[in-house]
């Protein structure tokens, strides 16, 4: 089995701002700009239940984890995350990992 998923959630907190335009056209493209020469292949954005701990997610895809962990060294990286600050007011929760089974 070949792949990996990175899975970033951010947080709902009394009072915090997530702006999803910026997000979708300015920051994901970002993203894929400095890492898709490491096998990110795809994204998908959720906007979640208000019922829940997490406004927004995202799940991202890569190729395999190798090409995740060298995506997080890459020097754009920096990029990618100084520009958390410009769309949201929460700092993300990151979980990512090897896919073990697809269906």
């Amino acid at each position: 089995m070949s792949g990996a998923n990175v899975i970033v959630l951010y947080p709902r907190k009394e009072g915090s701002t997530f702006d999803k335009e910026y997000y979708l056209k300015t920051h994901m493209p970002l993203a894929m700009k400095h890492w898709k020469k490491h096998g990110f292949k795809s994204y998908a954005v959720t906007e979640l239940n208000a019922d829940g701990p997490y406004s927004v997610t995202v799940v991202m895809e890569f190729d395999n984890y190798e090409g995740f962990q060298a995506a997080s060294q890459d020097p754009g990286t920096k990029e990618v995350m100084d520009d958390v600050k410009n769309f949201s007011s929460e700092a993300p929760v990151l979980v990512h990992g090897a896919v073990i089974g697809r269906g």
